[in-house]
């Protein structure tokens, strides 16, 4: 009867800190299926604006990653592009943030999350983070991100995440971002 107790009890022990491993990290990118159409390109342009980019799945090495390149843009009222990336499979994961390894023109860049509550194109959480010419590794906790607007609730569940981007805003800049790796931690 003990042993049987004991196993049980040695069972949900391994079952519970298996999930909690997994909770740990859930990948969201790492481009090594080399598949762009997981990503979405956005741009000012939508509304008005010049700014003007793209994106590409490239290796260096054993490294995949995704380069973001063009131009932000202040005219016409504009000032961004991005890559996007729908989020699926967030409910019963309770992750603190995310992490991205980044390296890129030593200028400062965004990470965007929308959630069910962001209804309205120009509604997002914001995370800020800057990069330079070497690979780094970045965490961004939840917490961090600041909403767009009175108007969203001011802390994001994750289980409420839709999707993820790499964005160039704000200022008028070349943009040269690239980023191995993307994901919840």
């Amino acid at each position: 009867m003990f042993i049987k107790k004991f196993n049980t009890f040695i069972l949900i022990i391994l079952i519970l800190f298996t999930k909690k491993l997994y909770a740990e990290k859930m990948l969201i990118d790492n481009f090594n299926n080399d598949n762009q159409e997981n990503w979405e390109f956005i741009s000012d342009q939508v509304m008005g604006g010049v700014s003007f980019g793209s994106y590409e799945i490239l290796n260096e090495g054993n490294l995949s990653f995704l380069k973001l390149t063009g131009f932000v843009s202040l005219e016409n009222n504009g000032g961004f592009i991005q890559v996007r990336k729908k989020i699926k499979g967030l409910k019963n994961m309770n992750p603190k943030g995310i992490k991205i390894n980044s390296r890129g023109n030593d200028k400062e860049y965004f990470i965007h999350i929308r959630t069910k509550f962001t209804l309205l194109p120009w509604q997002y959480y914001q995370g800020k983070f800057s990069v330079n010419s070497k690979w780094q590794e970045i965490k961004i906790n939840l917490s961090e991100f600041k909403r767009s607007g009175v108007l969203l609730p001011q802390y994001i569940k994750p289980q409420h995440i839709l999707s993820v981007a790499l964005v160039a805003f704000g200022k008028k800049h070349r943009v040269n971002l690239e980023v191995s790796e993307i994901a919840f931690y």
